[in-house]
């Protein structure tokens, strides 16, 4: 199994820029029991892994949320996968699912 944190060599894409896209993968399930399983985290992370390679893009961090609620940004992985964004060590966000992220866009 792939480690839930951090993936790296999937693949490049390079922009006219010379700049390679670098994805930072975010996972989160809800519930404790999900969390323990493992069950929702492995469909989530192979679904960011499957359209990265897909798409060629270099998966550079997978970050997790276990049994944290959609209600508010404030989630530990989540923040950290922004900063990424921020720093500029990413520039592409994905998630399995909208949901994953948020409630409402």
């Amino acid at each position: 199994m792939i480690p839930p944190r951090l993936i790296t060599g999937m693949g490049k894409f390079t922009l006219k820029t010379g700049r390679t896209i670098g994805v930072v993968g975010y996972c989160r399930v809800s519930t404790e029991e999900q969390a323990v399983s493992g069950l929702g985290f492995a469909a989530q992370e192979q679904a960011i892994i499957r359209e990265c390679d897909r798409r060629a893009l270099d998966l550079i961090a997978l970050h997790t949320d276990a049994g944290l609620s959609v209600k508010t940004l404030k989630r530990p992985a989540l923040e950290a996968a922004l900063k990424s964004l921020d720093t500029g060590e990413g520039s592409v966000l994905m998630v399995a699912k909208l949901d994953r992220l948020t409630r409402s866009v």
